[in-house]
C-alpha cells in the first residue's frame, strides 16, 4: 500500500479519528483509572508543547495504568457500560491526543502529520491503541445486551451520536494498522501488538459495524492474506469476521438510521 493506496489510508486515517470516540459516554468512577486519566491530563497541560513519553517516569505510570486490560477489563468481571465507557474515554482521548498533535491546522487535520505522528509515537500507541481495541468489544455484548431489554419503541428514538463514534473508533484502528504496515520507522513489534488485539476482537467488532463497512477491514485484511506472510492465520481471523454479512441489534440499530 504505497503510493496514492497510503494517502488514501491516511485520508480514511483522519476522518476516522475525527469522530472516535467508544459507544457510550456515561461516567461512573474506576478511580485507579481515573487517576490515571487526570494525571496525563495535567502532564499535557504542564508541558502543551510536547506530548508525554514512555521514557519519562509519571507518563510511563500514566500510559500504563490507562492501557492496563488485565486490571480494567478482565475476562470476567461485573463491570457495567457506563464503567466501561469511562474508561474506554480516557485511554482513546490519550491515543486520539498523540495521533493529531499539531497535525489541527486551519480546522482540518493534515494527514501527513498523523502518520509522521504513528511513527514519533508509537510507543505509547502500541500500549493504548490495543486497549481501545479490546475495551470496544466489551462494551458490545452490553450494548446489545442493553437494546434486547428495551421497548422497540424506546430504541427507535435513540440518538446515534455513540454508536456512529464507536463504529469511526473501530475502523480507525484498522486506518491505524494500514498506514503503519509499509512506514519503515514503525517497528514490527508495534505492528504486531494492534494486530494481536484486532485479530482478537473482530469477531465482536464486526457486530457493530453496518454491512458496508466491514469492507474497509476485510479488504485490508485479504490483502495481507493473500501475501502469505507470517502473520496469515491473525490477518485471516479480521477477513473471516469482517466477511459476516449477519446484521443484529447494534447494526440494525445504525442500519435503520441510515449507517
Amino acid at each position: 500500500m504505497r503510493g496514492s493506496g497510503l494517502a488514501r489510508w491516511a485520508a480514511a486515517f483522519c476522518t476516522a479519528i475525527a469522530g472516535a470516540l467508544p459507544l457510550a459516554v456515561h461516567a461512573q468512577d474506576m478511580a485507579a483509572h481515573m487517576a490515571a486519566g487526570q494525571a496525563f491530563d495535567a502532564l499535557r497541560a504542564a508541558h502543551p508543547e510536547r506530548m508525554p513519553r514512555l521514557a519519562e517516569p509519571e507518563a510511563a505510570e500514566a500510559l500504563r495504568t490507562l492501557a492496563d486490560s488485565s486490571s480494567f477489563l478482565p475476562a470476567q468481571s461485573g463491570v457495567d457500560l457506563p464503567t466501561l465507557s469511562d474508561a474506554c474515554d480516557r485511554a482513546q482521548a490519550a491515543a486520539v491526543a498523540y495521533q493529531t498533535f499539531g497535525a489541527l491546522q486551519n480546522g482540518q487535520l493534515v494527514a501527513s502529520v498523523v502518520v509522521d505522528n504513528a511513527a514519533a509515537y508509537q510507543d505509547e500507541l502500541a500500549l493504548l491503541q490495543p486497549f481501545v481495541a479490546r475495551c470496544i468489544a466489551r462494551q458490545v455484548p452490553l450494548a446489545e445486551a442493553m437494546l434486547r431489554q428495551m421497548d422497540p419503541r424506546t430504541v427507535a428514538q435513540l440518538r446515534l451520536g455513540g454508536l456512529r463514534r464507536g463504529q469511526a473508533t473501530i475502523l480507525q484502528l484498522y486506518a491505524s494498522l494500514a498506514t503503519a504496515l509499509p512506514d519503515a520507522r514503525i517497528r514490527p513489534a508495534t505492528i504486531d501488538l494492534l494486530l494481536d488485539a484486532l485479530a482478537e476482537t473482530a469477531p465482536v467488532h464486526v457486530r457493530a459495524l453496518a454491512v458496508a463497512a466491514r469492507a474497509v477491514p476485510r479488504d485490508l485484511a485479504g490483502a495481507q492474506v493473500r501475501e502469505r506472510g507470517p502473520k496469515e492465520p491473525k490477518w485471516e481471523r479480521i477477513a473471516t469476521a469482517m466477511a459476516n454479512t449477519r446484521c443484529e441489534a447494534l447494526c440494525e440499530l445504525a442500519a435503520r438510521n441510515g449507517r
